[in-house]
């Protein structure tokens, strides 16, 4: 099957670092089904995080206050 105006990515796998192709490997930017899911399986025990919030608590609290235009309505 050609797609017309795909471009292929290459890249390398995260897990084990093989040459990988968007158009050849259906599990990109995985090589394989097996490292996907022990991509998956890092998130899910944790090896993975988010280093910092994405947004500061002191934020939520200004987004429980009603908006100007609210009170008007």
């Amino acid at each position: 099957m050609v797609r017309v105006g795909w471009v292929s990515m290459q890249h390398r796998c995260p897990i084990c670092k093989t040459p990988t192709d968007s158009t050849a490997n259906p599990e990109f930017p995985f090589c394989s089904e097996r490292c996907r899911e022990r991509d998956l399986g890092n998130w899910a025990t944790e090896k993975y995080v988010v280093s910092e919030p994405i947004f500061d608590e002191d934020d939520e609290e200004l987004s429980e206050l009603p908006k100007p235009d609210d009170a008007n309505h």
